[in-house]
């Protein structure tokens, strides 16, 4: 059986770069902030782990021009940028046209399910389709450092990111296909293309924390070899080891060199100063670390599905996914949840919250909810 990782909202945006004739070879360069970005999907995880983003100079990709490389590889779980741009990096561009673009990655990918059991999966190899314009193929020499197999991507339709100084990269997991009946699952069909982000979106980054300044209430972080420093203020959320912690208390709790997921105020790739919206502890790997402390990502998992009810008397929500498959979740008065960039907590997660709204919870074995975010 083939399972389709199924659209659950409106996505971010459509419409690929403007087209132009050239071929990346000007003289003239113009700095390009990268980015990533995706559609929900019913999975509530799916992790994939990227090496390199590259421009094609020529349709075989022999000369390229490098956006962005990591040698340990950086993962990124795919289902968490519904509505966010993730920063990845930026780079000086030759200006011009290219006809490829190439994201390399680890061939082994990570997807869980709603009952939290994670399975390993692999991309194959696919030639072009019409509606599919990407190929994918995992040639044998194409390694990592340590013999790991990594696979290509290439988006083939000529792009200009110095046109608009900004390249998005959408993962359209929608377009997954994943054969299931194998082990390990096989991803069979995939779709990444460049888009022209609309509407409204929020910035996040990963980053290394290096320091913790509790006077002048802020942090300084590393993300590929740039420093930014970012302010925590009192509304800003940080959640610690499955635990929610508000600004001075959550500066007192961070401990150094660990990888964040951060949510900012404004775009990283024009400012180095931005302030904490909400701050997130990850697995060293997140942040393309060789090694770290883990212990503080916590054990919580994410599961995803429609509200089919809600009861504020026992302060629970009814979680629907899949064709007859339900959880009851318990709201607690720690309970952070994020309704369209409004953000609630305890009893008024559940008083705001609606039937028939798409979720992810992430939740605890004893299916308390950590936090619950409504899917565009």
């Amino acid at each position: 059986m083939k399972e389709r990782l199924l659209l659950m909202g409106a996505i971010l945006g459509v419409g690929i770069l403007a087209y132009s004739c050239g071929g990346g070879s000007g003289t003239s360069t113009t700095p390009v902030a990268l980015y990533f970005t995706d559609d929900a999907s019913i999975y509530p995880v799916v992790e994939i782990t990227y090496y390199e983003v590259n421009l094609c100079q020529d349709p075989a990709c022999t000369n390229k021009v490098n956006l962005f490389s990591d040698q340990n590889g950086v993962t990124v779980d795919l289902t968490n940028l519904n509505g966010v741009l993730q920063y990845i990096g930026s780079a000086n561009v030759p200006e011009g046209s290219y006809p490829r673009l190439e994201v390399i990655l680890a061939r082994d990918a990570t997807i869980c399910d709603n009952s939290g059991n994670c399975y390993n999966a692999v991309f194959t190899e696919m030639d072009e389709k019409p509606t599919r314009p990407n190929v994918v193929n995992c040639p044998a020499g194409l390694t990592d450092q340590n013999g790991n197999q990594l696979c290509y991507i290439r988006f083939n339709g000529v792009i200009n990111p110095t046109a608009s100084s900004k390249l998005v990269l959408d993962f359209n997991l929608k377009d997954f296909e994943v054969n299931t009946n194998t082990t390990p699952w096989q991803i069979e069909e995939v779709k990444v293309s460049p888009i022209t982000p609309s509407g409204e979106h929020r910035y996040e980054m990963y980053a290394v924390l290096q320091s913790v300044d509790t006077t002048n209430s802020s942090i300084s972080v590393d993300w590929n070899g740039n420093t930014f420093d970012i302010a925590v203020n009192g509304d800003t959320k940080c959640e610690i080891a499955d635990t929610y912690y508000y600004g001075q208390d959550c500066l007192n709790q961070l401990p150094s060199n660990i990888c964040l997921e951060i949510k900012v105020d404004k775009d990283p790739a024009t400012s180095t100063d931005l302030t904490a919206v909400e701050i997130e502890t990850k697995s060293s790997k997140k942040c393309g670390m060789a090694s770290g402390d883990d212990s503080y990502e916590g054990n919580a998992v994410e599961v995803k599905g429609m509200v089919s009810g809600t009861d504020t008397n026992n302060s629970t929500l009814t979680l629907q996914y899949g064709m007859n498959d339900t959880r009851d979740i318990t709201i607690t008065d720690s309970t952070l949840c994020e309704y369209e960039g409004t953000y609630y907590s305890g009893a008024d997660c559940l008083n705001n919250l609606q039937t028939g709204w798409m979720v992810e919870v992430k939740v605890k074995a004893n299916n308390e909810a950590i936090k619950i975010e409504k899917e565009s």
